[in-house]
């Protein structure tokens, strides 16, 4: 556990680090935009605030001194350069190099001050907001009552994060299992709860930074409607996806990255239709940089990002007036390969690809590494496009899951506003984003995975919809934008029937009923109403001093509420029946989650795809415990499974484990219904370890020395073949 100076000291070096890079994108953003104000300045400052942790934890990480006090030192660093740097003359806008004539652009101006909307507007907007905290709270709870359960979060996102850590490096590959190639993966959402892991000592952060991405969403979808007086309708129409159940489920609590690459495509969305409102003579080549930032780094969270990225790309370019376009790509690819390009230059150092997913480029075969073992294929929904069995077994009703009784709606109303914008959209800039959304859905259908599972059976339709939230969050959010709707009736109307289909598609009441609702009451009064309030004496002319008071009064006692919080969930964490079964059920993992608890310092190693899938319960409580899945290097950053008791033992002692745990091989088609492991059997007349917890197939053993290679006999004959999924 954490005591009470301990947690103060999590809290001082957080601050350390928060306060001095948020004073420095503040500066920056009033250096760089100071025509900006309000809402748009806030999210143009979230982006740099996020982009100087990144950036800094990646130099830092480079050469090995990821560590807190190097993080903290940096961090003042750039805010006492920020803050020292001689000022100079700064222009709004760019006119030398992108000049755009306003009669040629097609652009109509708003027809009112840009704003959120009439008040009633700003009144459900927040209802609606508080409703979204509401149900994800009551996710969030179930993390906090128990541990991180999500599947991906115990799998991959939060082992890397550890991983960097440990060996405060982000150059290495963190090896989870030998099925997938993750270790490929960009990772700027992991390094952030790398951050939050490396300056307060546990992961207590992980459960909440989502919350700070459900922000930026909301931010970004004001921002959309903000020049058109129609904010607050584009943040109910966004919540609609937002509050959705594929999100409800999987990010509240977890490590889960769909929702910050979504959050981020918005963002340089809203970043690109402020900064065409602004313009005078031309584009601000300031707002340009920010916007590529922003899609850079969703790039750097998902590979599923690039999509939407590079249609952002082409919109930037063709919107540049003809011999000014080299101008705009410049600022904007700078800045975007700033936000993303880390992760790939170190897969293409690596493996020679940047992204070693992509085998075939044509008929050009790519460096990549081979795989011995495969989870499930990986088809595309386009490869069930006239399958009507698929879609009435699986694509309906996964759609119905993720989005509510009124799916169609919901799905086909996101695509028709995004057509709708493209086709007759009240400027260039709102036809091009409608354009942008329409390729990203179209992207993902063509996505492999979207559709995986065996032929014919697409069970991984379901979990993989998330996908496609980035692109029907783009353009769910122009609907408002649409110049019919330009009569204070039809707005009321708009908004009647998005709030209609939000409560009907999500139904937040049910969450009402739920044991979390006290945590989730709680969490939206903290980070809804409070903030809320806030806001509303600040447009009524409260003098700043005792604004500032108020929200210093609610930074304190978020901290005060924290350390019983963080102490509650220190104790609970995988301590139940539960904790790691909702991850991957039937697979007896709860018991060695539990033993693991009161492991500290300890090496220990993992064997069977089950026990590598749910990883991260096996760190500690302290996350101090060194963990490794035992295969094999290959060729251009491949690891595969280890195929005889030989080099199995021999790959135990050269990690010099203190624990071992031998597991099943997960079959992804038939998750209960798991592939037999050899490795425990490799271990039989072994003297240098001895079992001391079994749980169903799951067995933990105290390694006590060297195995002998060489005494492997009939008992622990090699493999007829590698174990792979029925599927593979």
């Amino acid at each position: 556990m954490v005591d009470l100076g301990g947690y103060l000291l999590g809290v001082a070096q957080l601050a350390l680090v928060v306060v001095p890079i948020g004073f420095s994108a503040y500066k920056l953003r009033g250096r760089l935009l100071p025509s900006w104000e309000g809402a748009p300045a806030r999210l143009v400052e979230s982006i740099a605030g996020v982009a100087l942790v990144i950036w800094i934890s990646e130099i830092l990480g480079t050469f090995g001194l990821f560590y807190a006090g190097a993080l903290i030192g940096a961090a003042l660093l750039v805010a006492g350069t920020v803050a020292f740097w001689p000022a100079g003359p700064v222009t709004a806008g760019d006119p030398p190099s992108l000049p755009v004539a306003k009669a040629s652009s097609g652009m109509v101006p708003p027809t009112v001050p840009p704003a959120g909307g009439a008040p009633w507007s700003l009144l459900v907007m927040w209802a609606v907001i508080a409703a979204t905290v509401f149900s994800w709270g009551v996710t969030a709870q179930h993390a906090w009552d128990r541990g991180i359960f999500n599947f991906d979060s115990l799998w991959y996102h939060l082992p890397f994060a550890v991983d960097m850590v440990q060996t405060h490096s982000v150059v290495g590959m963190h090896h989870g299992e030998t099925v997938f190639t993750n270790w490929f993966y960009p990772q700027n959402s992991e390094l952030l709860h790398a951050v939050g892991i490396l300056l307060t000592g546990r992961d207590t952060l992980s459960l909440f930074l989502n919350f700070g991405w459900l922000a930026v969403s909301f931010l970004a979808a004001y921002c959309v409607g903000r020049p058109y007086g129609r904010g607050a309708v584009t943040v109910i129409a966004a919540a609609i996806l937002l509050e959705c159940h594929t999100l409800v489920v999987r990010d509240p609590g977890a490590a889960k990255n769909d929702l910050m690459a979504a959050a981020l495509l918005l963002a340089s969305i809203a970043i690109l239709v402020e900064a065409w409102s602004q313009r005078r003579e031309g584009w601000d080549h300031w707002a340009l940089a920010a916007a590529g930032l922003a899609a850079g780094l969703a790039a750097g969270t998902r590979v599923t990002g690039l999509a939407m990225a590079g249609a952002l790309t082409v919109a930037v370019v063709v919107l540049a007036p003809a011999g000014r376009r080299w101008g705009a790509a410049g600022w904007w690819f700078g800045a975007a390969l700033a936000g993303g390009a880390f992760w790939y230059l170190r897969n293409l150092v690596v493996a020679g690809n940047p992204i070693p997913e992509v085998e075939k480029l044509g008929p050009i075969s790519l460096p990549h590494p081979e795989r011995l073992q495969e989870g499930r294929p990986d088809f595309s929904i386009v490869h069930y496009a006239t399958d009507t069995g698929v879609w009435r077994e699986y694509f309906g009703p996964g759609l119905h899951e993720a989005f509510g009784a009124l799916w169609p709606l919901v799905v086909f109303g996101a695509v028709a506003a995004a057509l709708l914008a493209l086709l007759h959209g009240r400027d260039r800039i709102v036809r091009w984003v409608g354009a942008v959304a329409l390729f990203g859905v179209l992207a993902y259908l063509f996505t492999p995975l979207s559709a995986a599972g065996a032929e014919g059976e697409p069970v991984g339709f379901g979990i993989n919809i998330r996908y496609v939230i980035p692109a029907l969050l783009a353009g769910i959010v122009l609907l408002p934008l649409d110049s019919w709707l330009g009569t204070p009736r039809r707005q009321w109307g708009l908004t009647a029937v998005l709030v209609l289909v939000f409560l009907l598609t999500n139904r937040p009441d049910d969450a009402l009923h739920d044991k979390g609702r006290v945590f989730a009451f709680l969490l939206v009064a903290l980070v809804v109403l409070v903030p809320a309030l806030l806001l509303y004496l600040r447009g009524r002319g409260t003098r700043a001093p005792h604004l500032a008071g108020g929200a210093a009064a609610l930074v304190l006692a978020l901290v005060a509420i924290g350390y019983p919080l963080q102490r509650h969930y220190l104790e609970h964490r995988f301590a139940n029946e539960g904790s790691a079964e909702e991850s991957i059920p039937g697979m007896h993992l709860d018991a060695a989650y539990r033993w693991a608890r009161g492991v500290e310092d300890a090496r220990i190693g993992l064997a069977g795809t089950t026990a590598g899938f749910a990883g991260y319960g096996f760190y500690g409580t302290d996350l101090s415990n060194r963990v490794h899945y035992l295969g094999e290097d290959g060729p251009h950053g491949a690891f595969n499974a280890i195929e005889t008791c030989a080099a199995f033992r021999a790959a135990v002692n050269a990690a010099d484990l203190d624990y071992l745990i031998t597991a099943p091989f997960l079959n992804f088609l038939h998750p209960g219904d798991p592939i037999a492991s050899p490795e425990a059997r490799w271990l039989r007349g072994e003297k240098a370890v001895r079992p001391i917890l079994r749980s169903g197939a799951v067995t933990v053993w105290k390694v006590r020395g060297d195995l002998d290679p060489e005494a492997c006999g009939p008992a622990n004959a090699p493999l007829r073949g590698v174990p792979q999924t029925p599927a593979a």
